[in-house]
């Protein structure tokens, strides 16, 4: 069974995550999928990233992860799994409109902790830990999960938090992101 923490987050939010953590549990980037089985480990989220899928682990619980090959996709790719690897899948934020309006599609952070160590799950929850302590509850209460300092300011200047996907053109959906900036 997994586990997740909805997040709205900028590149500059995930890459002060990873600086916080060092002292506690240094950890690694990566993009979850690729074209090789040793996946490039990335130092810093430059500030274009968007919508990407990532995953992030500690040399602790895995010393050099390796991607599966996943031959029967068109074309064949490299995947790291969160099923069966201790790594933490980590979904960024995309930048998108709605209603001619900038916005941002919530992203999350989700572990598979069954068959795993308990300090692996431990790990995870120092992560949601520093989360709930530094970023803001999200403003749209009905959505959950929390915010970033970056997306938070970005917010505040008037952009649009979404859930994961870009909602239809409703009259409900006007109403609730309405309610984001109400003037």
């Amino acid at each position: 069974m997994g586990r997740q923490i909805q997040i709205h987050v900028l590149p500059k939010d995930v890459n002060a995550l990873l600086v916080a953590m060092r002292d506690k549990e240094p950890l690694e980037i990566a993009m979850r999928s690729g074209n090789s089985a040793t996946p490039e480990r990335l130092a810093f989220l430059p500030e274009d990233a968007s919508g990407q899928i990532l995953v992030l682990w500690s040399k602790r619980f895995v010393p050099q992860l390796q991607r599966r090959y996943v031959a029967e996709a068109e074309p064949p790719y490299y995947l790291a799994d969160e099923q069966r690897e201790s790594v933490l899948e980590l979904s960024l934020s995309s930048f998108t409109t709605w209603e001619a309006r900038p916005a941002l599609t919530q992203g999350r952070i989700y572990g598979v902790f069954g068959n795993k160590l308990a300090q692996f799950e431990k790990c995870y929850e120092r992560i949601v830990r520093y989360i709930r302590r530094h970023w803001r509850k999200n403003p749209a209460l009905w959505m959950g999960g929390y915010v970033g300092p970056a997306a938070s300011d970005w917010f505040e200047g008037g952009g649009l938090l979404l859930p994961n996907y870009r909602p239809p053109l409703r009259s409900d959906w006007i109403q609730r992101l309405g309610e984001q900036h109400p003037h």
